[in-house]
């Protein structure tokens, strides 16, 4: 095993010289001829390098060495490195248009970006090479979430349906391709589930997950379902075909359902929530054992959620 492993490091290394040694980028089949490998293996190499903060690749695919290119940038430039992410029209941009808009080096702005990426503050899309803000970004302003929007939009909603249906409601914020849990409050039953507030979890299991899936482009969810290795949380197994059906449908109805997905024998309907501005704020779910709902229930349950939903900022 540790001979192995030297070999691997030794190898991710000479990729590392061949893209130093290049003149311009490189492409990955060219990366892949030059050292001899085939483009699967390069490609896990480069990605490797790419999340460590040592290899950049650009908008046509191509890898070059993040190298040279003066100092780190500091603390001012990298609050106008946030400001211009979050400025961007759809709210993503790619390092080399950062680099143009704030007349830094390449290399000095990917490396901005991978720090700030470790400290949960922005994300990159792989699928698109758009670099954003993350929701890890929520803990500076939490408080004032806690204060305004979830005190007054979605507590009092949560409240409502908890002491309606006397099983557990959570609030969910989506982070990159996971969701985090915000607020919870447990069923007063003694047998109930209940997530962990600050609990990481996949979206392309459980109707919150589902919930949030639905509202993004299908052409991207494809792109992620493409790549995704799934973690199998209970006995349901996940069938891309299936969730890819399931989430037009749920497009259409407007709410999610689960069953047993990511802790078994637990049933639950989500919605998710928009702001004033359309913007996708999070979601709501109400989670129980599946054998406290009848089928009837459970449509009601779903029906009644999405109405307070969409009546949420109808008298802000």
């Amino acid at each position: 095993m540790q001979k192995y492993t030297l070999k691997t490091v030794d190898r991710a290394f000479e990729l590392l010289r061949i893209l130093i040694d290049a003149q311009k980028p490189l492409s990955l089949s060219e990366v892949a001829d030059r050292a001899e490998i085939n483009t699967s293996n390069a490609f896990r190499f480069l990605r490797t390098l790419e999340g460590s903060g040592h290899v950049v690749r650009d908008e046509s695919k191509r890898y070059s060495p993040i190298s040279g290119g003066g100092g780190e940038i500091g603390l001012h430039r990298g609050v106008e490195l946030l400001d211009a992410i979050a400025a961007a029209p759809e709210g993503e941009i790619s390092a080399k248009a950062l680099a143009d808009l704030l007349a830094v080096d390449v290399p000095q702005i990917v490396r901005a970006l991978h720090k700030l990426s470790a400290a949960t503050m922005v994300e990159l899309d792989h699928t698109s090479d758009q670099w954003r803000l993350s929701t890890g970004m929520m803990r500076f302003f939490r408080p004032l979430l806690n204060d305004q929007f979830l005190a007054r939009f979605i507590r009092p909603v949560m409240q409502e349906l908890n002491s309606t249906y006397q099983e557990t409601v959570s609030w969910f914020v989506p982070y990159g391709w996971e969701q985090v849990v915000v607020e919870v409050l447990p069923s007063p039953h003694p047998i109930r589930y209940v997530l962990e507030r600050g609990a990481r979890q996949p979206t392309y299991l459980g109707a919150a997950g589902k919930a949030h899936l639905a509202t993004l482009e299908p052409k991207v969810v494809s792109a992620f379902l493409a790549e995704l290795e799934p973690v199998q949380l209970t006995r349901f197994q996940l069938d891309k075909a299936t969730l890819k059906a399931e989430l037009e449908e749920i497009r259409k109805r407007g709410y999610a359902t689960s069953d047993s997905e990511r802790v078994e024998g637990a049933a639950s309907v989500a919605v998710s929530v928009r702001g004033p501005d359309e913007q996708v704020m999070g979601v709501i779910s109400v989670m129980m054992p599946k054998f406290r709902m009848s089928a009837a229930d459970f449509r009601d349950m779903s029906e009644m959620l999405k109405a307070r939903t969409a009546a949420l900022f109808q008298n802000s």
